[in-house]
């Protein structure tokens, strides 16, 4: 939820001057769950491992490399997979566009491409981005989110909220299998 820590690290370690105490909660958050988790992505997926990683790229102009994918650096041990944004396609857009991102560099046939992004707030990027890793040839698209940012203040969030509230975070609890 806004305001809350989680929330603060997915704003703080990509900001202008980047937060090194976000960054590094958030790669231990990731590194946690690629080590307990990443068989259950594969698995759900259909596939019996990774070929490549991506992170979906911002679409506010950003330059350069990704921070996620700055952070994490080599640690997957994945060759990474080059995507980029269509600058004409606005940042507020909040459906799927087929023209969205674009794949540079290597053929991916048959690839098996795990997609990180940092905060998933209708899933139209994640959906934009599979789309190109598909027209490029990748195989299996399977994504894993750092975080949601919630409101609330909305009527059908509260539940959820709730039940959050009830059960706390354990990191050995799947999110993929109950």
């Amino acid at each position: 939820m806004k305001r809350a820590q989680h929330a603060h690290n997915l704003a703080a370690y990509k900001a202008e001057f980047p937060s090194r105490e976000s960054q590094t909660n958030l790669l231990s958050l990731l590194l946690l769950f690629v080590g307990e988790h990443l068989d259950c992505v594969a698995q759900a997926a259909k596939v019996a491992g990774w070929s490549h990683a991506a992170v979906v790229p911002s679409t506010k102009g950003r330059q350069g490399v990704h921070p996620l994918r700055t952070i994490l650096g080599g640690r997957l041990g994945l060759p990474w997979a080059e995507l980029s944004a269509n600058p004409d396609v606005s940042s507020e857009v909040r459906e799927f566009r087929a023209d969205w991102f674009r794949v540079s560099g290597a053929d991916l046939g048959g690839a098996r491409v795990l997609l990180l992004d940092d905060t998933w707030t209708t899933g139209s990027r994640i959906q934009s981005v599979s789309y190109a890793l598909k027209l490029a040839g990748a195989d299996r698209v399977a994504a894993v989110v750092l975080g949601r940012h919630v409101n609330p203040d909305w009527e059908g969030w509260k539940p959820i909220i709730q039940e959050v509230k009830e059960k706390p975070f354990r990191s050995d609890w799947c999110a993929v299998h109950p």
